[in-house]
């Protein structure tokens, strides 16, 4: 009990250091979440495709998990006879497949939120701007993001293996090889971050432009250069928002999951369902809020490009990030 009054403290301490720390940032933060929520009410089906979004990853998850625990079963024993290089080779395979379905899964409601975003920005209400955007998701836009998911997947799989062989040398006691490998996993995972991020970004020019990711990247690193776009990007906080938001409906469905497992079949069905639970909150809730952030990055990437339309539709957004740009540039 102490030990985890412990953790309990030192994370509220974490959070009060974090909160005095980026406080002054809130205000602007509310400002683009109010102008982000505004095209949210305009356009409420949104939520539908964060929930048919949210129900894919669910039905991706599971029909991964039974795929693999059938497979392990059936081939158990030629398994555990392969080497330790082929033991890596069929795990790299199975992350692999796994996080590249549920990425694409999830690039294509947040390219479909950019594109209403994108409608919205331009003054485009012809027609119905989420159906449009969804089609453009689905045909035109489909092969770049399952490109640019690809390349998040090989990355997040290679993390994998490396963690496992980490953890592999470290129960044989290999001190030097535990170390070099711990090395090149912080590697791997910083990499994976910045595409991750960055990818994100180009979705934005896949969904607005119809341009293929290859050039929606190199769209959006002049973006980020030329048009000092960076300097905002700094003191954005809604990646912090959006992760809050799932880690809270994560928390809820953990929650929810272990109280109607131990209802059901008391302690061990309570575990079951607090993970089942905590694996669906986070998977919904990272979809619903992923709205607020296809929503920022579409309206700052496309001001970036031509700042008149939102000078017109919201001022004070405009004057935020103009202010934001030439204060850093005076600072420099």
């Amino acid at each position: 009990a102490l030990v985890g009054l412990l953790f309990i403290a030192i994370g509220a301490l974490s959070l009060m250091c974090v909160f005095c720390c980026y406080r002054h940032l809130i205000p602007f933060m509310i400002k683009v979440v109010e102008t982000v929520a505004s095209v949210m009410k305009e356009n409420p089906m949104m939520l539908a495709v964060s929930l048919l979004g949210s129900i894919i990853g669910l039905t991706w998850s599971i029909a991964c998990g039974l795929a693999f625990a059938g497979a392990y079963i059936t081939y158990q024993d030629s398994i555990k006879d392969s080497s330790r290089a082929e033991q890596y080779g069929l795990y790299f395979v199975a992350v692999l497949i796994f996080v590249w379905g549920a990425q694409v899964a999830y690039n294509v409601c947040h390219v479909t939120y950019c594109g209403v975003f994108g409608r919205w920005y331009y003054g485009v209400t012809q027609g119905a701007a989420l159906r449009k955007s969804l089609v453009v998701a689905l045909t035109t836009s489909f092969g770049s993001i399952c490109f640019g998911s690809f390349l998040v997947a090989l990355i997040r799989a290679l993390e994998a293996v490396v963690r496992q062989a980490r953890r592999d040398a470290q129960q044989d006691g290999n001190a030097a090889c535990c170390v070099i490998l711990l090395v090149l996993e912080c590697v791997v995972s910083c990499i994976g971050d910045i595409l991750e991020y960055f990818s994100e970004w180009a979705y934005v020019q896949c969904a607005v432009r119809g341009a293929s990711f290859v050039q929606a990247a190199r769209i959006t690193y002049c973006m980020m250069t030329c048009a000092n776009v960076y300097f905002v990007v700094q003191d954005l906080l809604i990646n912090s928002v959006v992760n809050l938001g799932a880690l809270f409906s994560g928390a809820v469905g953990c929650a929810a999951g272990a109280g109607t497992g131990f209802a059901v079949d008391g302690q061990q069905a309570a575990v079951a369902g607090g993970i089942i639970g905590l694996w669906a909150g986070l998977i919904a809730g990272g979809s619903a809020v992923g709205v607020l952030s296809s929503g920022t990055k579409t309206i700052l990437a496309l001001w970036a490009e031509n700042p008149e339309p939102l000078r017109q539709k919201r001022p004070e957004i405009h004057a935020e990030f103009e202010t934001r740009i030439l204060g850093r540039l005076g600072e420099s």
